[in-house]
């Protein structure tokens, strides 16, 4: 999996329209030509000033990641650049039985309205612990996940980034409602995994959103 976000560079709204509309036109377009060649392509306008676009690219070989990464830039001809990436590989959680589900599937609905994504670093001791009492203390976090009566609808990914980036988790939401997302990680604040978490940093927010009505202004 692939995640970048993206950002229009200070000259994006002294462009006329005319000359913005070409390029999200030209964008639309590569989005068109690349997305048969990926499991998933997702994108999303940020709501959030760390970037404007945010995609979210899944593939089963880094190829097909890279063309869609670069098809991507290439098609705003310099207007825009990439700021924050992630790249990770999904694989069911070891504390978590019947972890068998066809993700691909998953992947395919149509997406939610938001999308939150963020790396994320364990402390060395978190490793240390033995299997068994590290299944249970996740438990607790996933039970309470699960259990939690504003968790209606959320599609929670969690992906491992061990020795290909700087942390070692990318975890990714599809949330049909933020105020109701900020109720469930809020109680998730109490959960005693917290204990062994040093990054969450930065966080990625993005809606379900036509880039015409956003950028054409």
């Amino acid at each position: 999996m692939y995640v970048m976000s993206i950002k229009f560079d200070t000259s994006w709204w002294s462009k006329s329209k005319d000359e913005r509309a070409s390029l999200i036109s030209s964008l639309e377009e590569t989005e068109n030509k690349i997305r048969s060649n990926l499991i998933s392509l997702k994108r999303f306008v940020s709501v959030r000033g760390n970037s404007d676009l945010l995609y979210w690219f899944s593939s089963a070989d880094t190829d097909s990641l890279l063309n869609s990464r670069y098809s991507v830039l290439a098609s705003l001809r310099g207007a825009a650049s990439e700021g924050y990436s992630m790249i990770s590989i999904f694989r069911p959680s070891p504390y978590e039985m019947g972890g068998g589900t066809d993700v691909s599937k998953i992947l395919n609905l149509p997406q939610l309205q938001y999308f939150v994504a963020y790396p994320m670093k364990k402390s060395p001791e978190w490793y240390l612990l033995p299997f068994e009492e590290r299944r249970k203390i996740m438990g607790e976090h996933i039970n309470m996940a699960k259990s939690h009566p504003k968790n209606q609808g959320i599609r929670s990914y969690t992906t491992y980034s061990f020795g290909v980036q700087d942390d070692e988790f990318v975890v990714l939401y599809e949330i049909p409602s933020l105020s109701d997302w900020t109720h469930v990680v809020e109680k998730l604040r109490e959960a005693l995994a917290r204990k062994w978490i040093v990054n969450e940093a930065p966080i990625l927010v993005g809606e379900t959103k036509d880039i015409k009505s956003a950028f054409l202004l």
